[in-house]
């Protein structure tokens, strides 16, 4: 992925909310979107990114998706820290976002069903938004680098 600076910018900021709210899409940012549906299977990098990022104190992490919560559970590979990821669908992001009281959202590969926060991150995966990715592994980077970031917090 070609250096973006103001993404990389944007994480360094959003890593150091108090509540943070971090919503993938899993066909076609955690999944690349190829092949039969039912096969599909979510990055190992972006798993473990994931994985650090659920574990941190005051960091939801939603995995978006309209498949059923259990499918979707067996195509990540995702701990039970904290009980683990949430699954929601497309149009649960705001509600989940209520409930956890997070103060700002990262989320990769989907169109918020709310008005952005000023402090959220947006970020379309081949796709138009006010951050953009090429694929599932620049996804990959992105999520690793703000686990870093958000870790170091």
């Amino acid at each position: 992925m070609a250096a973006d600076d103001a993404l990389w910018s944007a994480l360094g900021r959003v890593a150091e909310t108090p509540t943070l709210l971090v919503a993938c899409v899993f066909d076609g940012a955690l999944a690349a979107e190829e092949g039969d549906p039912a096969q599909a299977r979510a990055e190992q990098q972006s798993s473990e990114a994931l994985n650090v990022l659920v574990a941190l104190s005051d960091t939801t992490v939603a995995v978006v998706s309209d498949r059923p919560a259990d499918e979707v559970a067996e195509l990540m590979f995702l701990s039970g820290a904290k009980g683990g990821a949430r699954v929601v669908a497309p149009e649960g992001v705001a509600a989940l976002r209520d409930e956890v009281g997070a103060t700002a959202v990262v989320a990769v590969g989907l169109v918020p069903d709310h008005e952005p926060g000023a402090d959220d991150v947006i970020i379309g995966v081949a796709a138009e938004a006010p951050y953009e990715v090429e694929d599932v592994d620049d996804v990959c980077l992105v999520l690793e680098e703000l686990a870093d970031l958000r870790r170091g917090y």
